[in-house]
This record gives C-alpha cells, sequence and structure tokens, in this order.
C-alpha cells in the first residue's frame, strides 16, 4: 500500500516537471491575458466609478458575474504603475 502512495509521487513529480519544462510560461500568459481581458470588460461595467461614462446596455446582464471580482479589479485598477514595470515584460 505505501508503494503505491510513493508510486504516484514519482508519476505527480514527473508530470509536473514536464509541464514546467514544455508549456508552463505559455499558461502563464494565456491566463496574464484572460485576467486583462476581464478587467478590460469589467471597465465597462464598473467604469463609472472610475469616471468613465458608458452605454447601460449590457452592464446589468454582467454584473452578477463580476461582482465577486470586484475588489480584485478595484485595487488592479486604482494601483499606482511605474515605467519599470513595463520594461520587465
Amino acid at each position: 500500500m505505501h508503494v503505491k502512495v510513493q508510486n504516484f509521487g514519482f508519476w505527480r513529480k514527473l508530470k509536473d516537471f514536464l509541464l514546467g519544462a514544455t508549456i508552463y510560461s505559455t499558461i502563464k500568459d494565456l491566463k496574464e491575458k484572460r485576467i486583462v481581458t476581464e478587467y478590460g470588460l469589467m471597465l465597462v461595467v464598473f467604469g463609472d466609478m472610475l469616471g468613465y461614462p458608458l452605454p447601460l446596455y449590457y452592464r446589468f446582464k454582467l454584473l452578477p458575474f463580476w461582482l465577486p471580482m470586484f475588489d480584485a479589479w478595484k485595487h488592479y485598477m486604482l494601483r499606482e504603475r511605474d515605467i519599470t514595470e513595463k520594461l520587465g515584460e
């Protein structure tokens, strides 16, 4: 019984290693692009709060989906940015 647990750990570590060696950076970039896209769409929904007057047509349909992420979005949009952040990309 104990041997199977160790064997499972080996395959898990091998899988993690191969994932990290091949496509980890691609997955990380795609997740970052997804977040930026979602935050851009959230700007349409919550834009009035930041001073961007935008139409109301889809706002109320999208509001229930993005309300749980509201605090993280507000923190992302209102934080100070530096020129060195863009140089690292």
